[in-house]
């Protein structure tokens, strides 16, 4: 069985949305089983996917340019970490902390578009992935192969790839680079002395504790990041509701200022009414005098016929 048959079709497989990877797989290896029975087995025993494993898989595919930015900005924080230059670690890792938080809403967009939603937990996971796939080399290749089975978490300087990308060298659903990665160390120069040694030394694990406290304080950002970006979808809510209940109470004004006209014209109708009512009254009133003084004159005139 031939290594990249099995990445080939690890490849296809992992396109695939999650709820296919199954069914797909299962269907792929029966296919193999008549012409290649090992990489069939090797088909059927890879493993589906985690939620944020297969997301990222999709901006290898999807949004593959700023990927590469990101893992590039990577290579340059790791070569500042290996020559202990501070003001760069700084400023790289600022940026480095921008870049993720922004890929990760992609992401959740991305997932949106694909008809598979995920929730703040899977973006969170794919943050902390990005962010390995920035500490290490190996890891970089391994969120670039577009084969994640499981998301990475960078612990310190290190990141355990073991089992985290599927069709790699170690057989089926295993790693494609060795499960631990290197950490990087400043370069020596000349022989040097002992002491020099052991200063380098003292350098490095301060600048792996300085790196492991900022991963810390990066990660205690990004979660403020997205605490505050529910915040904002929230007050963005509300916001349009308020809009919305403005909007409602203009027209329910414009209604009573409309009723409120036609009321004072009903009242003005009615005081005419009532006007031409007494009016009305007092003439009949008068009439019904005239007509009772002309019966009285009427009786008298027959009573004098006698």
């Amino acid at each position: 069985m031939g290594g990249d048959a099995l990445i080939d079709e690890a490849a296809a497989l992992y396109a695939l949305r999650p709820e296919e990877f199954t069914a797909a797989r299962n269907g792929r290896g029966r296919e193999l089983r008549d012409d290649d029975r090992e990489l069939a087995d090797a088909v059927l025993a890879l493993r589906r996917p985690a939620p944020a494993a297969w997301l990222v898989n999709q901006l290898v595919r999807h949004r593959g340019d700023e990927l590469d930015q990101l893992l590039g900005l990577g290579e340059e924080l790791r070569a500042a970490q290996a020559e202990l230059d501070a003001p760069a670690m700084a400023r790289l890792a600022k940026q480095r902390r921008a870049l993720v938080a922004a890929l990760a809403r992609d992401a959740g967009a991305l997932a949106e578009e694909l008809d598979a939603p995920v929730r703040q937990p899977v973006l969170d996971e794919i943050a902390q992935t990005l962010n390995a796939g920035m500490v290490d080399a190996s890891a970089a290749d391994a969120v670039r192969s577009g084969r994640l089975v499981r998301g990475l978490e960078a612990v310190g300087l290190e990141v355990d790839l073991d089992g985290a990308v599927a069709g790699g060298p170690s057989g089926p659903g295993g790693a494609a680079a060795p499960t631990r990665s290197a950490r990087p160390k400043a370069s020596r120069r000349g022989g040097g002395s002992a002491d020099d040694g052991a200063e380098r030394e003292r350098e490095r694990e301060r600048a792996e504790q300085a790196e492991r406290e900022r991963a810390e304080r990066e990660r205690e950002a990004e979660a403020a990041d997205a605490r505050a970006a529910e915040a904002s979808d929230a007050l963005d809510a509300l916001e349009r509701e308020l809009a919305a209940l403005a909007d409602r109470i203009a027209a329910d004004t414009a209604r009573r200022e409309e009723l409120d006209a036609e009321l004072r014209e009903v009242e003005d109708r009615l005081g005419e009414h009532g006007r031409e009512s007494r009016r009305l009254g007092r003439e009949r009133d008068r009439a019904a005098r005239v007509a009772e003084s002309a019966r009285d004159e009427a009786a008298a005139a027959r009573e004098a016929l006698g």
